[in-house]
C-alpha cells in the first residue's frame, strides 16, 4: 500500500513534553500552579519518553499536586509518591475520588467555576478532564430529545493509569527525574494572511465578524483571533498545539516558545489533521508534486486569488 506524503511527515516535537506543559500554563494562573505542573512532568517524564503516558496524565497529576499545595504549606516535590498513588487509586468503574478536591482547591484560590470567573484558566483545564458528556455541542442537541447519559470521564482513565505508573515507580527515581522548564508567557504572531489548512482545503481566517485576522495569540490552551478592527475572539478552527507547530515551522523557535512573531502567511493545520502532520504536505493543493512541470508556488498564488476575490 502506498503511502502519503502527509503521513510520512512527522514532526516528532508535535508531542514534545515541554509543548504539553505550554499548553497548561496560562498567564492568569495562580502562582502556585506552574510548580505543580513541572513536578507532574518530572514524574511521569520516563512514562512520556515511552510513550505510556498521555496529556490527560499530566494534567490530572498537576491538579492533584496543585490541591494538596496551593496552601503552600508545602511544595509539590514534597508530596510523596505513596500519597500520590493512593490518592489516584480507586475503583476503575467510578469517578476518581480526587475531582471534588481539586474542585475545592480550584474554589479556594480564585480559579473555580462562578457565573462572574466563567472561563477561568485552571477550571477550563479541569473542565476538560472530569467532564462525562463529551462535547458541549452534542449535550445541548441531545438535551432536546433527552437527557444526555454521562460516561466515563478522561480523568478516570488517568487516574488508573498514573495509579500503576505510581505502583512501580522506582525507589531514588523522583531524585534524579527532571524535567523541561517551559518559558512563561504569551506567543503572539501577525501575519498579512492566516489560512486554516485540511487535506482538500485552503480557508482564509476570519474574525466572527468577516474581516481579516492580523495577529492570533496563544496563551496556555487558548488561541486568541484579533482581526483588523480589534475585534478579539475565540475560534472553533482553531487549536493552540497547532498555532504554536504553525509557528514554530515558520520561524525556526521551539514550539513551546514564548514571543512576537511577524510573517507573511501563517499555514495552521485544521483540528481534523493530526498534531504532528506537516499541513503543506498534507494538503492536495499545496504538497509537493510529483510532475516536475507544476509549482506549488504557483498554485499557491493562484488559490490565493480566488480566496481574495471571494473575500
Amino acid at each position: 500500500m502506498s503511502q502519503t506524503p502527509a503521513m510520512s511527515s512527522v514532526d516528532p516535537s508535535a508531542y514534545s513534553l515541554d509543548l504539553e506543559m505550554s499548553l497548561l500554563l496560562p498567564s492568569s494562573a495562580s502562582a502556585s500552579w506552574s510548580p505543580a505542573v513541572h513536578e507532574a512532568a518530572r514524574l511521569i517524564g520516563r512514562s512520556w519518553q515511552e510513550g505510556e503516558s498521555k496529556p490527560t496524565d499530566l494534567l490530572t497529576l498537576a491538579l492533584l499536586l496543585f490541591a494538596r499545595t496551593h496552601t503552600g504549606a508545602r511544595a509539590p516535590q514534597d508530596v510523596p509518591v505513596a500519597e500520590l498513588r493512593a490518592a489516584l487509586s480507586g475503583p476503575v468503574d467510578r469517578e476518581p475520588q480526587i475531582i471534588d478536591e481539586i474542585d475545592r482547591a480550584l474554589t479556594e484560590t480564585g480559579q473555580g467555576y462562578t457565573l462572574e470567573a466563567e472561563g477561568a484558566p485552571l477550571w477550563d483545564l479541569f473542565n476538560t478532564v472530569r467532564n462525562q458528556y463529551g462535547s458541549t455541542a452534542a449535550g445541548t442537541l441531545a438535551d432536546d430529545i433527552e437527557p444526555p447519559r454521562p460516561g466515563p470521564s478522561p480523568m478516570r482513565a488517568a487516574a488508573a493509569r498514573l495509579a500503576r505508573l505510581l505502583a512501580g515507580y522506582p525507589d531514588g527515581a523522583r531524585e534524579e527525574a527532571t524535567a523541561p522548564l517551559p518559558e512563561p508567557g504569551i506567543l503572539t504572531v501577525r501575519a498579512n494572511r492566516f489560512q486554516i489548512v485540511s487535506r482538500s482545503s485552503v480557508i482564509a481566517l476570519r474574525c466572527p465578524y468577516g474581516d481579516d485576522v492580523a495577529a492570533v495569540r496563544v496563551d496556555g490552551p487558548k488561541a486568541i483571533v484579533e482581526c483588523v478592527q480589534g475585534h478579539t475572539s475565540a475560534s472553533p478552527r482553531l487549536d493552540a498545539a497547532r498555532v504554536r507547530m504553525a509557528v514554530a515551522r515558520a520561524t525556526g523557535a521551539r514550539p513551546s516558545a514564548p514571543g512576537s512573531h511577524l510573517v507573511p502567511e501563517l499555514l495552521i493545520a485544521s483540528t481534523a489533521l493530526a498534531r504532528h502532520i506537516d499541513p503543506v504536505e498534507a494538503n492536495v493543493f499545496l504538497r509537493t508534486p510529483s510532475h516536475p512541470i507544476v509549482g506549488r508556488d504557483d498554485v499557491l498564488r493562484k488559490m490565493n486569488r480566488i480566496i481574495d476575490r471571494r473575500g
